[in-house]
């Protein structure tokens, strides 16, 4: 893995461009994700994946990402972001769902939008959905937050490559739902 990811690297830096700045732009973003759920839920669902033929996927994602430019190398916008818990059998589904839709501002430390170090904080509206083979159980909406950093690499004139580690805590019916996601994404 770790050679892989020197790999990826090295093909990014060798051609970082510098982008030209937009009047607005979009953020897709998609990886891993880890859960700290509420409660004993947490040992319930480690039970369930140690179950034999079960397969348990965890995933990070940012979605619908819309910004503008504000300040120097700063945007703000909207996005949804989560995460998702997936559990498979043969003959069952389980999917548990953090989803976030929310204002987000991403600050740069680099010499252009899209460049270096990156820092970003979303709040919004946090939903919880349980779905499994057969039943849909979406959750009263609540109250969530994001915070991530990350590296932004640009390659284009108009494309730029964001590696990110992202915190984010839904208040949702009384209870905390946390997660953090490691994502790749795209910023054009």
């Amino acid at each position: 893995m770790k050679k892989y990811l020197l790999w990826l690297l090295l093909c990014i830096s060798s051609s970082i461009a510098y982008a030209d700045e937009e009047d607005w732009y979009t953020y897709w973003a998609i990886g891993a994700a880890n859960f700290d759920y509420p409660g004993s839920l947490d040992s319930d669902l480690d039970s369930i994946e140690a179950l034999p033929g079960v397969d348990r996927t965890r995933t990070g994602f940012d979605f619908f990402g819309f910004y503008w430019p504000q300040a120097e190398n700063s945007l703000l916008g909207f996005i949804a972001s989560g995460s998702t818990d997936s559990f498979k059998t043969r003959y069952e589904k389980l999917n548990i769902s953090q989803n976030l839709f929310g204002i987000s501002g991403m600050k740069f430390f680099g010499r252009e939008i899209g460049d270096g170090f990156f820092i970003r904080g979303d709040a919004g509206l946090a939903q919880i959905v349980v779905k499994d083979s057969l039943s849909t159980t979406i959750s009263d909406t609540g109250f969530g937050y994001l915070l991530g950093a990350g590296y932004a690499f640009p390659v284009s004139s108009e494309t730029r490559i964001l590696i990110s580690v992202n915190f984010s805590d839904k208040q949702v019916e009384g209870n905390s739902w946390k997660s953090t996601t490691f994502t790749v994404g795209g910023l054009w």
